[in-house]
């Protein structure tokens, strides 16, 4: 059996950080490419046609070069079109710097796509290219940046707990005469008891940034690679000291649509 991976998160994004500019090669009318990194399901960039490649570049700014380590994508048609990914940089707006962060890939399902990679450093220019496809793509989110190792949970919980969302019509005497379900929700509970220092500055850090945003974790990227959920915490973040004040016992409440 694999060995099991510590929890993560992936809420940090290069597109729509501070002082950044965002462009894209082609854009649909209405499905501006700002729409890709402000984590809504509802809004997304899709390419005016079909031409190949298609590039969203971004340009961190002189003095705000940023790394990454991962790139997440949902809400997209690249694998019905046949579209192949890259996520590349530059020290020079690609001019004669062009380099892959990864080797091009397929897009194997419409589902998440998620691929972590080596950091390569800090750089001013990032752009996904798209290439290969059949017809013209789009995509609901799309971002890149460093992602977040938590720990183990120490509490068991449900990655696969749902709750239906449903109107439910009943009689006067308490008979269904019918029921419209409308989606589930998925939901559980990540605890950390006992966490240090170093585990609480990595939530605070993530709560501080990220909010009430939807974000995408990995419950245990190992034995479940394809189980990567965009959820969001509750609006209470609270997590008490313990008994001396090293340590603390610490709770976050996600839910996400199924």
């Amino acid at each position: 059996m694999a060995i099991w991976n510590k929890i993560k998160f992936y809420y940090d994004s290069i597109p729509g950080s501070e002082g950044s500019i965002l462009t894209a090669a082609s854009e649909a009318q209405g499905c501006p490419a700002a729409n890709i990194y402000n984590m809504l399901e509802v809004d997304r960039w899709a390419a005016a046609d079909p031409s190949d490649p298609q590039y969203i570049t971004v340009d961190t700014g002189e003095g705000r070069e940023r790394t990454a380590d991962y790139i997440a994508i949902l809400g997209h048609n690249l694998k019905a079109i046949g579209a192949s990914v890259a996520l590349q940089y530059s020290a020079d707006n690609f001019s004669s710097d062009i380099n892959d962060s990864f080797p091009p890939e397929a897009v194997a399902a419409d589902s998440v796509y998620l691929k972590e990679f080596t950091a390569p450093g800090a750089k001013r220019y990032w752009r996904l290219k798209i290439t290969g496809h059949s017809g013209a793509p789009y995509m609901a989110i799309c971002v890149w940046g460093n992602s977040t190792e938590l720990d183990y949970a120490t509490s068991g919980f449900d990655p696969y707990g749902e709750e239906a969302r449903l109107n439910e019509n009943l009689s006067q005497g308490g008979y269904v005469t019918g029921a419209h379900v409308k989606y589930a929700e998925r939901s559980f509970s990540l605890r950390f008891e006992d966490a240090d220092s170093a585990l609480y500055e990595k939530v605070r850090t993530w709560r501080e940034a990220s909010g009430l945003k939807n974000f995408f974790v990995a419950w245990e990227s190992s034995n479940a690679p394809s189980d990567i959920f965009l959820m969001r915490p509750d609006a209470r973040f609270r997590n008490p000291l313990k008994s001396g004040g090293l340590y603390r016992d610490i709770t976050i409440n996600l839910k996400g649509r199924k």
